[in-house]
């Protein structure tokens, strides 16, 4: 595993986010169900990817000795600390997962925490269930584009921020936290 790596898969999150992008301003997100599904699925898909090849990544360098197959974010930042209780890759490792199955979503859906955990649990929604987690809205102008802020059906409700502005803001998290962590070797 290199750094390129992890930097290759923010620009295949990137590209799938531009392309969702277009779609908006074309007025054909709502229209092309299909290709909406399958950009959303690949950004989703490549903007967590890049946080499980840090892992891995951090696995080597640190020589953690875990196996590939038992490498998460959560697992190597866990074994970071028990090495050295004040790491900082350990924090920010953390701050680069969520446990969606045992935690609620964070009280603020727009901090960091909030946005990594709507990013794994869209990931593992959008990606492995087939979610749709676009809502419209229809307007006498534009159609509007929102996530739920939970796809998984509960009462939530929408996000008040854009998809495209959402998964940019959750994109940026992830590239902050893997430059950081990067730097940190």
């Amino acid at each position: 595993m290199v750094p390129e790596s992890v930097t290759s898969k923010l620009v295949f999150a990137t590209v799938r986010l531009d392309g969702i992008r277009d779609l908006l301003v074309r007025g054909q997100l709502s229209a092309e169900p299909e290709l909406r599904q399958q950009l959303a699925q690949e950004f989703f898909f490549h903007a967590v990817g890049a946080t499980e090849y840090l892992a891995q990544l951090v696995n080597d360098r640190r020589s953690l000795g875990l196996t590939p197959d038992k490498v998460v974010v959560h697992k190597v930042a866990a074994s970071l600390a028990a090495v050295s209780p004040s790491d900082p890759l350990a924090k920010c490792l953390v701050g680069l997962s969520a446990n969606t199955a045992k935690n609620p979503l964070p009280v603020d859906p727009y901090s960091d925490d909030g946005l990594i955990y709507r990013l794994i649990n869209y990931r593992n929604e959008v990606a492995h269930r087939n979610a749709n987690p676009f809502h419209f809205r229809m307007s006498a102008g534009p159609r509007r584009a929102y996530l739920s802020l939970d796809p998984r059906g509960s009462t939530l409700g929408t996000s008040t921020v854009s998809a495209d502005a959402d998964m940019a803001n959750m994109l940026a998290v992830v590239e902050r936290g893997c430059a950081l962590a990067m730097s940190l070797f």
